[in-house]
């Protein structure tokens, strides 16, 4: 393939169906990429319709292509596409290639990318590629197989060089590097206002408690069980989480709605994340006033009552 899977890069032009520009308001916009032999099968895309290349198609055989979903039903619907034919321009001399195949959408720039209109065309029958990329299809694990297509290659071609030989998991991982940046950064913050808030909840409750020691020893003087008096700051404490999450909830909605571009896979308003969350908070909150409802509990009533 011209271009490598994931890479950022891709090539566009103007699209041509049956030799002249489709009727289809806005631009006619279409991605395209020279490939080999047998593209679709060593990737794993599924093909829809027709078939995919061969060794056969060479630059002395009829031109043929194959198009994704998305090209079909924008630039052919309700057709059958096989048998079409599709280019680069609407130049009467330029270079006509006949549907053999319809593949499934897939990714190619990015991870991110929405469906586009893709052409793919034999890279035997297209002048002026430089640059070829290589798929193998592997099984088990694609890393140690790198040394091994490294040294059949330089056995086949001393002169060619490898540009940046990698699997296609690391390529799409390197694809991810921002978004891998900005989660590292999140879950640190995120640490940082779990530890905060800890310390905040423990900190107003450890001063309520101490506050209200003469209050305490008269309850537990009247005959107030320590479970009742444990159940009376965690009580308060469960208040002042609730008070919070009326408030933080709708704020954390809205900041999610202002982080969509930089969410992949993940809802702005995903119920299972905001659930999550929310299970932390209460665990955070049970954490932090569990200690000064102890020390609560175990006053002794005599030293609470002549306290101040």
């Amino acid at each position: 393939m011209s271009n490598r899977i994931a890479s950022g890069w891709s090539n566009n032009t103007s699209a041509a169906v049956d030799g002249k520009r489709p009727n289809f308001e806005g631009s006619a916009h279409m991605r395209w990429n020279a490939v080999g032999p047998d593209y679709l099968t060593t990737l794993g895309t599924p093909l829809i319709e027709g078939r995919d290349f061969r060794d056969s198609d060479s630059a002395s055989a009829p031109k043929v292509a194959i198009i994704n979903e998305t090209f079909a039903k924008r630039y052919l619907p309700s057709q059958n596409p096989i048998g079409h034919l599709v280019g680069m321009s609407t130049r009467s001399d330029a270079p006509q290639y006949t549907i053999v195949g319809v593949a499934a959408d897939s990714k190619y720039t990015g991870a991110r990318e929405d469906a586009t209109a893709t052409a793919y065309f034999s890279y035997q029958q297209i002048r002026g590629i430089g640059t070829m990329h290589v798929e193998v299809h592997t099984r088990g694990r694609a890393e140690a197989l790198l040394p091994p297509v490294q040294r059949a290659v330089r056995e086949f071609a001393p002169d060619l060089p490898l540009l940046k030989p990698m699997t296609q998991q690391s390529q799409f991982a390197e694809s991810f590097s921002e978004e891998r940046l900005f989660a590292r950064l999140a879950m640190c913050f995120g640490l940082l206002a779990v530890a905060l808030v800890t310390t905040g909840i423990y900190g107003t409750l450890a001063y309520m408690v101490n506050r209200r020691r003469s209050e305490v020893g008269i309850r537990m003087a009247l005959g107030a069980q320590r479970g009742q008096v444990v159940w009376m700051v965690l009580r308060e404490s469960g208040a002042v989480v609730a008070a919070g999450v009326l408030v933080g909830v709708p704020l954390a909605i809205a900041a999610t709605r202002l982080l969509r571009t930089m969410l992949f896979g993940v809802a702005p308003s995903d119920p299972l994340t905001f659930a999550a969350g929310l299970a932390l908070i209460a665990v955070v909150a049970l954490i932090a006033s569990l200690l000064p409802a102890r020390r609560a509990a175990t006053t002794d009533p005599m030293v609470a009552l002549r306290y101040e």
